[in-house]
């Protein structure tokens, strides 16, 4: 078939069909360490309140991560269905406290207290030896470092400050000495100190999450998702469920935020030695120490 002659002096018209962009493919923004946020006018679904909430949140939490990783949006943070279809990874109190934490450190503190009291029943009870009084020692000396390592590393919020305990150190930052929430291998807080003093981060040793496994878990899904078109995101599973540590910097960020709204008096960051925890390393260690020297 010919081609349609066009009019002397009128615009060529070209109705060849544009070339449609791969599924999937990323923006120009995609992988920027820029704070993320979706719009709700651009999207196809209408976000819940809860969604719009937790992308404020993480906008306002901002992501100091490699480039590799783009910030979570309301719709990598919320499952399916919204906050109401999911439970709420952090114990949350009446009076507006909530304490964060992982669970896999409880697990892991509960399992080595049953071992440790196991060797004790079954060696150094029924021996009364020497050798039963050091491995006694030892055990309660490792006991202190599983203590301060594992059960006793938590964040807790409420609407006056979040106080970080780590393994040693004790932070207490009133919302009003916190400058900003990031996330990298675990929940950072950027806090005020006195001048001449910089500003100083507080790693969070209880809400750790390692950038590179949030990257697989983000690339696994995605190819998930690229084998099989058209499924919703609640068929996928495992796959389709935030990271817990997500949804917890999501809302310290949305607690930050609500204090800076508020305009919270300013402060700055107190820190402090935990003592307890280092006398339940240093006794047990300082009795081994000697028992060993006296052989």
């Amino acid at each position: 078939m010919a081609p349609i002659s066009q009019p002397d002096g009128a615009p060529e018209i070209d109705d060849r069909p544009a070339p449609a962009e791969p599924e999937g493919s990323p923006s120009p923004a995609y992988g920027q360490a820029e704070r993320q946020e979706v719009l709700p006018e651009l999207r196809q679904d209408a976000p819940t309140a809860a969604e719009a909430a937790a992308a404020a949140a993480v906008a306002s939490a901002g992501s100091r991560i490699k480039p590799a990783y783009a910030a979570p949006t309301a719709s990598q943070v919320m499952p399916p269905g919204g906050a109401v279809a999911a439970k709420l990874p952090w114990k949350a109190a009446s009076n507006g406290k909530a304490i964060f934490r992982r669970g896999t450190p409880l697990v892991l503190w509960w399992l080595w207290v049953l071992f440790v009291v196991f060797n004790i029943v079954d060696v150094a009870v029924p021996d009364h030896d020497y050798f039963s009084f050091e491995l006694s020692a030892g055990l309660l000396a490792v006991t202190g470092v599983v203590y301060a390592c594992a059960l006793r590393p938590r964040v807790v919020a409420d609407n006056e400050a979040v106080y970080v305990y780590n393994p040693y150190r004790d932070h207490v930052a009133r919302w009003g000495a916190v400058n900003g929430v990031y996330l990298g291998d675990s929940v950072e807080l950027t806090c005020t100190r006195p001048s001449p003093k910089k500003d100083k981060i507080i790693y969070c040793w209880a809400l750790y999450s390692g950038r590179r496994s949030r990257v697989r878990a983000q690339l696994r899904a995605e190819r998930q998702k690229s084998r099989l078109p058209g499924r919703s995101s609640a068929e996928f599973g495992d796959l389709s469920r935030p990271d817990p540590v997500n949804l917890m910097v999501a809302e310290l960020g949305r607690r930050s935020a609500a204090a800076r709204q508020r305009e919270a008096p300013q402060a700055m960051l107190e820190s402090r030695w935990a003592w307890l925890p280092v006398a339940y390393l240093l006794v047990p260690g300082a009795i081994l120490l000697e028992l060993v020297l006296a052989r």
